[in-house]
C-alpha cells in the first residue's frame, strides 16, 4: 500500500469528506447492500454534522500522500448515546473507504486502534448493520466481539468492541 497518514480531518476537507461518504451511500444502492442508503443518511448526517465533528476533533482521515487524496474516513467519539460508558472507550462511526484503494478500511481500523491505545483508552467500539454478513465477518476477523444490539431511527445494528490494550497475539491464540 502507499504512503498513508492517519490524522484528524482539516476544515477544508469537509466537502470532500461528505461527497466521499455520499458516494459510498450510492454504491450501497448499486450493489444491493441495505445500510446507510436505507436510513436517510444524508438527512441525519448533513455536511454541517461533519463540520461540527471536525470542530470537536472527532473526524479522522486516512490520507494517501502519493495520490494526494483521502482514502478512508471515520469519526471517533468519546460518548455514544447507544452505549453504557462504564469503561474507557472511543466509538467509531461513519467508517468509509475508497473503492479503488483495497485495504484502506482495514488500515484505517488498525490506525484507529493504535490511536485508541496511544490515548490510554481501553476499547474501540463500533457497530455494523444487522444482516450484513460480510461486515460481520470483517469485524469478527479483526477481534471485535459482539456485545449487544442497537436501534437508531431506521438503523438496526450489532454493537461490537475490541480491547485495544491487549496485544494482537492474544486474539490469535484464543
Amino acid at each position: 500500500m502507499g504512503n498513508y497518514i492517519f490524522r484528524k480531518a482539516k476544515n477544508t476537507e469537509i466537502p470532500d469528506i461528505f461527497k466521499f461518504i455520499m458516494s459510498r451511500v450510492h454504491w450501497m444502492d448499486e450493489v444491493g447492500i441495505e445500510q446507510w442508503n436505507k436510513t436517510k443518511y444524508d438527512e441525519c448526517y448533513p455536511m454541517s454534522y461533519y463540520e461540527q465533528r471536525r470542530s470537536k476533533d472527532e473526524l479522522f482521515v486516512l490520507f494517501d500522500n502519493e495520490k494526494n487524496k483521502i482514502v478512508a474516513v471515520g469519526a471517533l467519539f468519546h460518548n455514544d448515546e447507544r452505549r453504557s460508558h462504564a469503561d474507557s472507550a472511543y466509538y467509531l462511526h461513519h467508517l468509509a473507504s475508497a473503492l479503488d484503494c483495497k485495504g484502506a478500511g482495514s488500515l484505517f481500523l488498525e490506525k484507529a486502534e493504535e490511536y485508541t491505545k496511544g490515548q490510554g483508552i481501553k476499547y474501540l467500539r463500533l457497530d455494523s448493520a444487522v444482516g450484513n454478513k460480510s461486515l460481520e465477518k470483517f469485524y469478527s476477523s479483526r477481534g471485535y466481539v459482539e456485545v449487544g444490539t442497537c436501534v437508531d431511527g431506521l438503523y438496526e445494528g450489532i454493537l461490537r468492541q475490541k480491547n485495544c490494550s491487549i496485544k494482537p497475539e492474544v486474539f490469535r491464540k484464543g
